[in-house]
């Protein structure tokens, strides 16, 4: 199958589950929503986003590094999936505990003092199952499979969280079953992980020198991750402080639009990650043809979404969020404008990270993210939510061409270093033809 169709096909596959268990989230609030009333739903979202806290920063950067690695014809998957086990159970021992010790200081309520303390439980969970979907977001011919099971298990807890909601249960007793559903997870990976690679390859911890390099691996991913959290969240954070209450909601609004136009490049990236990275470790030269390839469609498909946002944003907003938002049509034009060169930079950041060029990913990441602040501090003050879309275009334009040189100098790297390889052969070929 050529690469392009497998990163179509995985990239189908990752949208429709992104689509689902986003369904499957939205009729979650919902139910513990009507169910708790307003006070009590606050609590869940507090002790959950908690939990979700821990996941995120116990990440470490494998939730790239495994799917990259992975990919690889020589990956020795069992080391890697223990390495990143052991790298995270790490750092969650002590993050945990702190979370635990500090929940009366993070809320006063008994319930959501116990709500977090559970979600320890579930952000620590949460971050173990995480290391077995991204290696098998490795593995093209899993993924399908992997993506049904995670959906099924988010259809679970909606079902079990309504029954419970319905019967007069708690904050408690919905994290407690969040983490029931998280542990079934892991079971599930343990059987699909014992399907696609069996005895050959059991999880094992590598030594601890081993796990040491492969977190050194991992910090790149990390710092990437870090650097685009900020990016997306700098925005509304200097806002609040530049500008009025009113302008953060504008911006919000229409950021809540933008995250929809990236759901499918989202999946696209998803789907491309491995595809690349097995490509570059087998033929560097055709891994660049398939990403001329993907990035081309890439450039269609992100046009496709971004010209509905620039023509019709007032409207948009107004049908979304009401007559009062549609103040904030410039800021959603100028991200619809910004989306183009976001993509296309991040397009270019999946294939850096399949050549093993993660590095030069984060100094750039980290380029446009100061490039930003910048421009907010200058625009916030004077344009409001319009400004700190302005920024975010600003800081990924000023990225585009850096990045796209770089991957050039890749591609013409590799077609001299073949061409040496030509000529070298050839020239030993002559010396024994002459001999």
């Amino acid at each position: 199958m050529r690469p392009l169709v497998r990163i179509g096909r995985l990239s189908a596959a990752f949208l429709g589950s992104n689509l689902a268990r986003g369904a499957v989230a939205f009729a979650l609030s919902l139910v513990i929503g009507r169910t708790l009333g307003v006070e009590r739903f606050g609590r869940w979202v507090l002790c959950t986003t908690w939990a979700s806290m821990l996941t995120v920063v116990a990440d470490l950067g494998f939730g790239v590094l495994l799917p990259r690695d992975g990919a690889r014809s020589d990956a020795c998957h069992g080391r890697l999936l223990g390495g990143a086990l052991a790298s995270r159970l790490l750092l969650l021992v002590p993050l945990g505990a702190v979370m635990y010790a500090a929940a009366p200081r993070i809320a006063a309520d008994p319930e959501s003092i116990a709500g977090i303390r559970l979600g320890v439980l579930l952000g620590a969970s949460g971050a173990a199952y995480g290391c077995f979907g991204a290696l098998f977001r490795s593995q093209p011919a899993w993924v399908p499979t992997v993506l049904i099971v995670e959906t099924a298990w988010s259809a679970v807890q909606l079902a079990a969280s309504w029954v419970l909601a319905r019967a007069g249960a708690g904050v408690s007793p919905l994290v407690l079953l969040a983490t029931i559903v998280q542990l079934a997870q892991i079971g599930s990976g343990l059987v699909l992980y014992a399907m696609a690679f069996g005895a050959r390859d059991p999880i094992r911890r590598p030594p601890w020198s081993e796990t040491a390099a492969l977190i050194r691996r991992a910090i790149p991913f990390a710092a990437s991750g870090l650097v685009a959290n900020l990016q997306a969240r700098v925005g509304p954070l200097m806002l609040g402080y530049l500008a009025t209450p009113a302008e953060v909601g504008i911006f919000a609004a229409a950021s809540r639009c933008g995250t929809v136009a990236r759901l499918a490049p989202g999946a696209m990236f998803a789907g491309a990650l491995p595809v690349l990275s097995g490509e570059y470790g087998r033929d560097r030269r055709q891994a660049h043809r398939t990403y001329g390839s993907f990035n081309r469609v890439l450039v269609a498909v992100t046009l496709a979404v971004a010209i509905p946002y620039v023509t019709v944003a007032g409207p948009l907003l107004r049908l979304v969020y009401g007559d009062a938002f549609s103040k904030g049509a410039p800021a959603l034009m100028w991200m619809g404008i910004a989306l183009l060169p976001a993509v296309t930079n991040s397009g270019r950041k999946i294939f850096l990270y399949a050549a093993g060029a993660e590095t030069i990913v984060v100094r750039w990441s980290a380029a446009a993210l100061a490039i930003q602040i910048a421009a907010s501090a200058l625009l916030m003050p004077l344009a409001g939510a319009t400004g700190a879309a302005v920024s975010l275009a600003i800081g990924e334009a000023a990225i585009w061409w850096p990045l796209r040189r770089t991957v050039e100098q890749s591609k013409n790297a590799e077609i001299a270093t073949t061409a040496g390889k030509l000529f070298r052969l050839r020239s030993q070929r002559s010396l024994r033809s002459v001999s």
